[in-house]
């Protein structure tokens, strides 16, 4: 994959670029991804942290399967999430830091083994074969520091090791060889776990206690995320330019501003000022007014425009990210879409507490107003989102230009 011809250059940075997404329906993330799997090639980000608010079964299990487990919560007993920590001479190592107690399950086609580390408030530690426990032992739980777990099985002998030193062991069956690992976090639980992973290594999956923004704006407000970029995103973004991102990003370091947009195809704000500013959609074609209060408006609503405006951009594309915009910035003190912002890490303090069920509202009418942001419009890096539901509610075709846009991403990627 040649990116000599875009001319891609990483960031110089302290801290990490991270790109987080409200995850996500398969169809969009498909061609999203393939975005940020080069994005991650050519170090413009770090890190992808997918957050779990699917909403059926088929796209949950998709997730899961493009990512890395990296939260685990859970606001019952948790459901055990398969991992993929490199395997060697059959045992594996977990950092992991948790509120209470983990749970690990390994297996081969004949027995599983669970260990649970911590139960029983934190006083007890247990491995059951099949269900039945086979050993037990006391032990002080640590919710406070990350700790190295370390799961051996050698000599049929299952050791389980916590900083190096030997927590406990068990004799189990012989010739055990681990083939599957699973991961849960206890009763009510919320844990980070890391590990070295076999596959889409930095795609993170953030497990979510409920489906809401809460976990989300709550996670990011930490002391090791400042010297961070936070990349906010869409599961719908079907199109980014890369050429640009890593000076988009730049701009976000370096100057004192909060939420700063992404030049977004299909937002109306962002349309009003792509056809009355730039003079970059021609009026013949639709008029795109400025939604009142920044709120809905004609393109929102209807599909029939959006999709005019996607082919005419897709056929366009490179009148969008070529225009001269002499580093025009433009202030936002409407409601805006959140489509694709990024924000400073050092700043999350700002919006931790944006966990109502309009954090677009909050976050670009309530903290405009009574929090003095100051929230800009970036013009010279583009992304593409695809739909809102009203859109969709007046047949919008997704699936022509999903296919648009992959062609799109080819032609730009591989010609």
């Amino acid at each position: 994959m040649d990116f000599s011809r875009h001319n891609c250059q990483a960031v110089s940075k302290i801290g990490k670029n991270i790109l987080t997404i409200f995850a996500g329906r398969q169809k969009n993330l498909e061609i999203l991804c393939k975005y940020l799997k080069d994005a991650l090639d050519n170090k413009i980000i770090d890190e992808v942290h997918l957050w779990n608010n699917t909403r059926n079964y088929h796209d949950d299990v998709y997730i899961k399967s493009i990512s890395n487990l990296k939260r685990s919560s859970s606001s019952g007993t948790g459901n055990y999430i398969l991992i993929n920590p490199i395997i060697i001479n059959n045992s594996f190592e977990l950092n992991i830091k948790a509120s209470n107690d983990i749970h690990i399950k390994i297996n081969n086609s004949i027995v599983e083994y669970e260990i649970v580390l911590g139960g029983w408030g934190g006083t007890k530690s247990v491995i059951r074969e099949n269900s039945n426990e086979i050993c037990s032992v006391e032990y002080i739980a640590d919710s406070l520091n990350t700790n190295t777990f370390k799961i051996d099985v050698n000599n049929s002998i299952l050791s389980i090791y916590k900083n190096s030193h030997l927590l406990f062991d068990v004799s189990i069956i012989n010739d055990f060889e681990i083939k599957n690992i699973y991961f849960k976090t206890g009763y009510n639980s919320v844990g980070d776990i890391d590990f070295v992973p076999t596959q889409n290594d930095k795609f993170y999956l953030m497990d979510v206690c409920e489906k809401s923004w809460k976990n989300y704006y709550n996670y990011y407000n930490d002391n090791k995320f400042a010297d961070d970029i936070i990349l906010k995103c869409d599961d719908d973004i079907v199109f980014i330019d890369l050429n640009k991102m890593p000076k988009y990003i730049d701009f976000i370091k370096t100057n004192d501003y909060d939420l700063v947009f992404a030049n977004t195809i299909n937002n109306g704000v962002c349309a009003y000022f792509q056809q009355n500013k730039f003079n970059l959609i021609p009026k013949e074609l639709m008029d795109l007014e400025y939604p009142d209060n920044g709120l809905c408006g004609s393109l929102w609503e209807s599909g029939e425009k959006a999709e005019k405006l996607h082919i005419f951009f897709i056929e366009n594309y490179s009148k969008f990210i070529n225009y001269d915009y002499n580093g025009e910035i433009i202030p936002i003190d409407t409601r805006f879409s959140i489509n694709f912002f990024g924000f400073k890490g050092k700043n999350w303090h700002k919006i931790y507490d944006c966990s109502s069920i309009d954090d677009e509202y909050d976050l670009t009418v309530d903290y405009v107003k009574n929090r003095n942001f100051k929230n800009i419009l970036y013009s010279d890096f583009y992304v593409s989102h695809l739909s809102f539901y009203k859109q969709i509610e007046t047949n919008i075709n997704l699936t022509d230009l999903i296919d648009k846009y992959t062609n799109l991403y080819k032609s730009i990627i591989f010609q």
